[in-house]
C-alpha cells in the first residue's frame, strides 16, 4: 500500500468513527439531572383519568413563555388521548403574584381560553404594560366583561386563595425559571436545563412515554 494510499485509509477510519461517535451522541438518551430533574417527593396531580398529567409554569411577561405557548398547545392537542395540559402562573415575587391574579380572574370570570392568549398578544406584540390594577381592567373591559364584574373577581376569595395556591405550587415543583414543565408531578423540564425549546418538546416526549410505561 502506498503511503498515500494508507493516509486515505486512516482519515477514512477517523471520519468514520467520529461519524459513529456524533451519532451516539444525538441519539443518547435525555440524563436525569440534566435535562430534567425528579422532583422529590413527587406532587399528587390533579386528574385522575389515567393521562399524563402536563403542568405549564409561567408568567406573562416572559418572551419565551409567550412562544412556547402555542408550541405546547398544538403538541397537547395531538396527544390529548394520553396527555392533558394544565396551566400554572408561577410566583417568585410580588409581580409574578399580579399576573397570576390576572389568570385566575380571568378563569373566574369564564373567558380564560380567549384572555389567556389574548393578554400575552397585548403584551409581546402590542407592547401593552399591566402595572396597576386600572390598566388590568381595562384589558378586561376590552374581553367584554363589567367592570362591576371585574371588581367582584379580581378581589375574591376564591382567587386570593388560587393565587396563594400557585405560590406553594410553585416551591413544591422547585423551580427557578420559566418556562418549566411539570410531567405527573415527578419530573421538571425547562428550556434553561434543554437550551432550546425543541429540545425541550423533546425530553417532554420522553418523560411522557416513561410515565405511560411504568418506567
Amino acid at each position: 500500500m502506498s503511503q498515500n494510499n494508507f493516509f486515505i485509509v486512516c482519515l477514512m477510519i477517523i471520519f468514520g468513527w467520529s461519524s459513529v461517535l456524533l451519532a451516539e451522541q444525538n441519539e443518547r438518551p435525555f440524563v436525569e439531572g440534566l435535562e430534567y430533574q425528579r422532583i422529590d417527593p413527587p406532587v399528587p396531580v390533579g386528574n385522575s383519568d389515567g393521562r399524563v398529567e402536563i403542568i405549564e409554569l409561567f408568567l406573562y411577561a416572559c418572551p419565551h413563555c409567550n412562544a412556547l405557548r402555542p408550541k405546547l398547545q398544538a403538541w397537547a392537542e395531538k396527544k390529548s388521548d394520553v396527555v392533558v395540559l394544565r396551566r400554572v402562573p408561577a410566583i417568585v415575587g410580588a409581580p409574578w403574584a399580579d399576573q397570576a391574579r390576572v389568570f385566575y380572574t380571568a378563569q373566574k370570570l369564564g373567558i380564560l381560553e380567549t384572555a389567556h392568549g389574548a393578554l400575552f398578544k397585548s403584551i409581546h406584540d402590542d407592547g401593552e404594560q399591566y402595572a396597576d390594577d386600572q390598566s388590568v381592567m381595562d384589558f378586561f373591559i376590552k374581553q367584554g366583561v363589567k367592570p362591576e364584574n371585574f371588581i367582584q373577581a379580581f378581589r375574591s376569595t376564591e382567587v386570593d386563595e388560587n393565587v396563594s395556591q400557585a405560590r406553594v405550587l410553585t416551591v413544591k415543583y422547585g423551580i427557578r425559571g420559566v418556562p418549566a414543565i411539570i410531567v405527573n408531578g415527578k419530573y421538571r423540564t425547562a428550556q434553561y436545563f434543554t437550551g432550546t425549546q425543541e429540545k425541550l418538546m423533546e425530553v417532554l416526549d420522553m418523560l411522557v412515554e416513561k410515565e405511560r410505561s411504568g418506567h
